[in-house]
């Protein structure tokens, strides 16, 4: 039996290794369907079955290796499509490529194991064989994934100008208003609170980026705990929105023991960027509802909305930086309100910091919920 064939006749039992390899990588993976985590891989070993039985010269294998044979006219691969994917799943590149080494151990092994005759060069020459299909899946994988980051990067870039020429717009506007003569009092109250609530803004964008670019280089959100009292910082957070957005109704629902060692400001953070996120995704002509209740060894914290749910594909990378969840919005205008936010990413990492965890809930008929437990003692 050539490799190749025995390759097809045990595609289950490598997918399945495949899959299992795959949810040890990724937390999120843990969730994830069969379905999503063994997308194409059946396609991936079969190319890789059919590029091994493939007539090729020696000048054609060395083409190969340098990656010189590439097609620009022919169809986007399985493989590619994968790492497509897989950006879009929040897997990183050391992740995706762990899958494929994790895919040539578990091929290699099988075919060990198996009652085969086939021993010297031509045992060999069918594993060079193997590995050369294989590197150029991985190749092309790499390939696809590493577009999808340089186009998330860009969008990011673009958002993150497009965010902050709102406000600085605002301000500048402001400030020619307040420079003409004869101006009321009252109109120039309103104009201050304008140029505050704008100011408020650029502050949030500014520091989340500082946050992700902190937390990206390896020095993480530094967490300093005192004793505070969470009743009242869930009161400031809901004042702070309503002074800036009046016409959103806010329900804050507390109940049980809210003293806990934590980093207030932190927490502070939190809630402002879950209260802005439920603002800015939910129904406005719905309630917002803040629920903290305090338990014997943790305190939870949920903040709901209704509103369109959130689609499955995008729950499962809404706590990541710089992944652009599908989306049918093609505005910039609106693109910038949906996905690309580093808000929810902050939070998580916030309440990692508190020895925490975040969840999300997300349907049509209850809507909208962030679940956060926080325990009265770090771990």
């Amino acid at each position: 039996m050539r490799f190749s064939t025995f390759i097809r006749n045990n595609l289950a039992a490598i997918i399945a290794d495949w899959d299992a390899f795959a949810r040890t990588l990724l937390p999120a993976a843990r969730t994830m369907s069969s379905a999503a985590l063994r997308d194409h891989s059946r396609e991936i070993l079969l190319a890789i079955s059919s590029d091994m039985e493939r007539r090729q010269t020696e000048a054609q294998r060395s083409a190969k290796s340098m990656r010189m044979e590439s097609d620009d006219t022919a169809p986007e691969s399985a493989a590619a499509t994968h790492g497509e994917l897989r950006h879009l799943e929040g897997f990183d590149l050391l992740q995706l490529v762990g899958e494929f080494r994790a895919m040539r151990a578990s091929v290699l092994a099988l075919w060990r194991r198996s009652a085969m005759d086939m021993t010297g060069d031509a045992a060999i020459e069918e594993i060079i064989r193997f590995n050369e299909a294989l590197d150029q899946a991985l190749a092309e994988s790499v390939d696809s994934y590493s577009a999808r980051v340089d186009v998330s990067r860009d969008m990011f870039m673009a958002v993150l100008g497009h965010d902050l020429r709102g406000p600085l717009s605002g301000i500048a506007m402001t400030g020619l208003l307040l420079s003409k003569p004869a101006m009321s009092e009252e109109s120039r109250l309103h104009a201050a609170a304008r140029i505050g609530r704008a100011s408020m803004a650029m502050n949030r964008l500014i520091t989340d980026l500082l946050e992700f670019t902190r937390s990206r280089l390896g020095a993480g959100i530094p967490i300093e705990k005192s004793a505070c009292e969470l009743c009242r910082l869930c009161e400031e957070a809901v004042d702070a929105v309503r002074a800036s957005h009046p016409e959103t109704h806010v329900d804050l629902l507390t109940s049980g023991d809210l003293r806990i060692e934590a980093d207030a400001p932190r927490l502070q953070q939190v809630l402002s960027n879950l209260l802005s996120n439920a603002i800015q995704h939910g129904d406005r002509c719905q309630p917002i509802s803040l629920t903290v209740n305090g338990g014997p060894d943790d305190i939870v914290i949920r903040v709901a909305n209704a509103g369109n749910p959130i689609s499955p594909d995008a729950l499962q990378v809404i706590f990541e930086p710089l992944v652009q969840a599908p989306s049918d919005v093609s505005d910039l205008d609106e693109r910038s309100k949906t996905s690309l936010g580093l808000g929810l990413y902050i939070v998580r990492e916030i309440v990692r910091g508190h020895d925490g965890d975040i969840t999300v809930q997300s349907s049509a008929d209850a809507g909208t919920e962030f679940s956060i437990r926080l325990p009265r003692r770090g771990a």
